[in-house]
């Protein structure tokens, strides 16, 4: 009799686990409602994340070939709470699935935030700094994507899940190089004028340009001139040209002013005279004859 009455109590008890266990997880699966799972487009009135970018600064001209990209992701909903609130039902973001960017002078995407599992590790702030070596000079296009991850739960067990993309877009421009200036005239060379062109090239359009000759204060030109009264002997002129990123491009030449040879000159007439005349001697026989 004794035997029977534990058996029966066990069994009592047995029976009494299993209805808690079963309690339990009812409970369980309605705060985790993954049991039944949909998927589908973001439904109206879900909060997108917020891409906040800080550098470098949208239309920005910058003298540098080296620039930090720092950006952070936020989510302002605030719904999107860990662990799970009681109340599951507002359809909201959860996750960040991915994030990435395209430059226009990059080939690929370039991912820069990508989670090992799908658990949630986002909850509301991510932040991103990084510099990207060798940016080309020219004009310039990155765009930034986040992929937000969310969902919500209905009508009982059923989980309802969405992603939800959220762009942003800066422009800037890298001008790193100087300008190139190529001096056509003066040469390295003996000239014999106090008056010599100056004329020079450039690889792109100033903004400014400027010389100094022999090492005097500087004079602005807007192109080219005519160096004029140059005394005899060693000169040195140097040409600074600036562009709008404000680069500097540097270049000079040396040349020397000398007198003009009169005695060169003189000599060479009566060498002409002379020819002259011995040829019409020369005329004059052969009538003669």
């Amino acid at each position: 009799m004794r035997k029977k009455t534990f058996l029966t109590a066990g069994f009592i008890s047995v029976l009494f686990l299993i209805a808690i266990a079963e309690a339990g997880f009812v409970k369980f699966a309605q705060a985790n409602p993954y049991y039944y799972h949909e998927s589908g487009p973001p439904p109206a009135g879900v909060i997108p994340l917020v891409i906040s970018i800080s550098s470098p600064k949208n239309n920005t001209l910058y003298r540098v070939n080296d620039i930090t990209f720092a950006f952070s992701i936020q989510n302002n909903d605030a719904n999107a709470q860990f662990p799970f609130r009681d109340s599951f039902t507002i359809p909201s973001i959860h996750y960040l699935l991915d994030v990435y960017l395209k430059a226009d002078w990059m080939e690929d995407n370039v991912t820069v935030y990508e989670p090992n599992t799908y658990s949630p590790d986002f909850s509301t702030f991510w932040d991103f700094s990084e510099t990207f070596w060798d940016v080309p000079d020219g004009e310039h296009s990155v765009v930034i994507t986040a992929l937000g991850g969310g969902g919500y739960a209905k009508d009982g067990l059923t989980w309802y899940s969405f992603q939800i993309a959220t762009a942003a877009v800066m422009n800037f421009t890298v001008d790193a190089t100087p300008p190139e200036v190529s001096i056509l005239s003066p040469l390295n060379a003996t000239y014999y004028a106090s008056g010599i062109p100056f004329n020079f090239i450039l690889s792109e359009t100033p903004s400014l340009i400027r010389y100094s000759l022999d090492g005097q204060k500087n004079s602005t030109l807007d192109g080219n001139t005519t160096l004029t009264n140059l005394p005899n002997g060693e000169h040195k002129l140097i040409v600074y040209v600036w562009d709008v990123a404000g680069n500097v491009g540097v270049s000079e030449t040396a040349f020397n002013i000398e007198p003009f040879p009169t005695a060169l000159v003189a000599t060479a007439s009566g060498a002409s005279v002379a020819v002259v005349g011995v040829g019409s001697l020369v005329y004059l026989k052969k009538r003669k004859r």
